[in-house]
This record gives C-alpha cells, structure tokens and sequence, in this order.
C-alpha cells in the first residue's frame, strides 16, 4: 500500500511518501480502506520530535482517520461492523483492563495506544484498529468531515462539557476560531446553547467564524487588548470560560475577560507555555485553570450520537492528496487554514 512515513525526526522534508507493508487484521480489529486523514498539531510533534514522545521507525503518521470496511473480525461483526461500512476511527485505543479504564478514566490509562505514534497510523490507503473504536457515520456525512471529527471534537467536548461545564446562557471566549479545536468548540458551544465570543488573526477566518454561528468575532492582530473589546460585547461583565490553544501571547488579556468564579481551559501553546500567574487573582476572583489531560472514550461516543442524529459535523479545510503530505504540514504551520486540512490516500 501506499503510506507517508518518518524514518528520523526533522522537518517536513523527512516524510516520505512510498510503499508499506499492507496490515494484517488482528484479533477483534477492523481492517479499513482509508478515505479521508486530518492532520493534527501531533502530527507536527511526532515528526519534528518537538514533543519528546519516543517513536520507532519507520512509522506511518497520522490519527484521524474515516473509511470503508474490507474486513471485520467476529467482535466486529457483532457490533454490526460489516464490510462495505462507512466508518471513522477513535485514534487513542485504551487497555481496558487497568484501573483507570475499569472506571471509566481512561483518559489515565497506563498503557494507552495512540495511532500515528505507538501504532502506525491514518497516512495510508489501509489500517487495522480495534472493533471497539470503530464509529459508524451517517451517508449524508463525506469521509473528509467524517476525518475532521475526532481529536478537534474530542477536545473541544472535554473542554466546554467535562472540564468547563457549560450550561446554556454562558458567554464563551473561543481563541483561534480557525483551528480544528477552535471551530469545534464554536459549534458545539452553540449546539449547547452558549454565547460565543471568538478570536481569530483575520477577518476571512472570523466570517467563516461567523458562519459556524459565532455572536461576536474580534480580530486580536488588529485589537491587541482584545479584553476591551469583550467588555464592550458583553457590557462590562466579561466571560464564564475561556477556550484557548495559543498560550502565552493572550494570556494576560485573557484573564482580564474573565467574570468572577470563571473557567480558563487550555489544550495547546502554540504560541509559547511561558506566562505569569497572579495568585491574588486567582483566589480572589475564584478562577478554575485548567488543561484537557487526555480524552476519555465516552466522550467520542456522545460526540458521534450527536452525529448521527445529524446536529454536528466536521469542518473541512484544505485538502491534499497523500503524495502532497510535506505541503499539507507547512499549511498547518503557516496557520493561513479554517477548519481541520485533509488528506485523500
């Protein structure tokens, strides 16, 4: 089969784009023919070595995955996982026997499999996962927003519902509106009833925002202190929660948005990890800051039920073929994208 692989860490130019080894479907594992792969910042970290995660060469890349059913064990079978299917793929595969997994904390689970790092993952033509993270997806779904689903939504869904609690009425603070995670959580927010505040570095990306359902857009390379501008929207009240990938360049006028008892979440730095914390605030104002700190399999199961009921989707951005991967990663680093960038293997 076709696949892109890494035999060292660098830069885009170590993806090599050539022939693998076909899988061999394993005990209760599903093998799929591969239509759509999102790309992810881990992706970026797996390949340039940023993350310090150790990985065993060569390895296919990639976690987001949707395809169509060659093949499906007898567990597969039995979750009515039949060849011809159209399904996406969970890329972070639990143990399911520690204890963290036994009580449904798998986000801490002590032997976890991620695809792309432990496990080759979606840049190929075909894969073989475990039945039990095998989703169906509706037809009026395509594979490529069925691909752009799974760790954008997954995160978004840990920060605003697990972490963050959101109830309807609650103003949101979004960063980065372009962003898988950032597009994610503006449509989840709304689906859930919240007011969306969201930030983005141009005015393209705020209309697509906008589009999503967004309430209010603001431009944070044109409004440095964007916090003046959330206090004009909201008439002097600030935010319940924030939702933030970028990290250290917004966040001093990001905890100036907040309300009282507010909700910072954060799931990335790409902007840098280095801030200061006023602790006087902090216990003053009754602040909760917290990170994602993994996902947990349920989390993806109310994520597709909302799927398959037609109320969510993913939101698809550029997209390239599997030969093109080495430009599809300088697309993501350069951030000029909306939505999740696929590859069609």
């Amino acid at each position: 089969m076709k696949a892109v692989y890494i035999t060292e860490q660098g830069g885009s130019e170590v993806l090599t784009f050539g022939d693998m080894e076909d899988p061999v479907m394993g005990e209760n594992e599903v093998l799929i023919s591969i239509k759509s792969a999102a790309i992810n910042r881990f992706d970026l970290y797996a390949r340039s070595g940023e993350n310090r995660v150790p990985i065993n060469f060569p390895r296919i890349l990639g976690e987001d995955l949707s395809g169509e059913v060659v093949d499906a064990s007898l567990l597969g079978l039995q979750q009515g996982i039949i060849p011809g299917g159209r399904v996406v793929v969970d890329p972070r595969i639990p143990c399911n026997i520690c204890p963290s997994c036994k009580i449904g904390q798998d986000e801490n689970c002590i032997d976890r499999k991620d695809l792309g790092y432990d496990l080759d993952g979606s840049y190929a033509q075909l894969i073989s996962v475990p039945a039990q993270n095998v989703y169906h997806i509706p037809d009026e779904l395509s594979y490529d927003e069925a691909a752009a689903l799974p760790i954008a939504f997954k995160t978004a869904w840990r920060m605003l519902v697990t972490k963050a609690d959101v109830q309807p009425g609650n103003t949101v603070l979004i960063h980065a509106a372009g962003s898988g995670v950032g597009s994610a959580a503006i449509m989840i927010g709304k689906l859930l009833g919240c007011r969306i505040i969201t930030t983005a570095g141009a005015d393209w990306k705020l209309e697509k925002a906008t589009d999503l359902g967004a309430d209010h857009v603001i431009n944070y390379e044109k409004n440095q202190n964007f916090a003046e501008a959330v206090y004009d929207v909201t008439e002097g009240e600030g935010v319940d929660v924030i939702i933030d990938s970028i990290g250290a360049p917004i966040w001093t006028e990001s905890i100036k948005c907040l309300k009282k008892q507010g909700k910072f979440v954060t799931c990335g730095v790409t902007g840098g990890h280095k801030a200061e914390l006023h602790l006087g605030q902090l216990f003053l104002q009754g602040y909760e800051i917290m990170g994602v700190g993994g996902f947990r399999s349920s989390e993806f199961g109310a994520i597709m039920n909302l799927v398959n009921n037609k109320k969510l989707k993913g939101i698809v951005g550029p997209t390239f073929s599997l030969s093109e991967c080495s430009d599809a990663h300088n697309t993501m680093e350069s951030r000029d994208f909306f939505g999740k960038i696929i590859l069609n293997p």
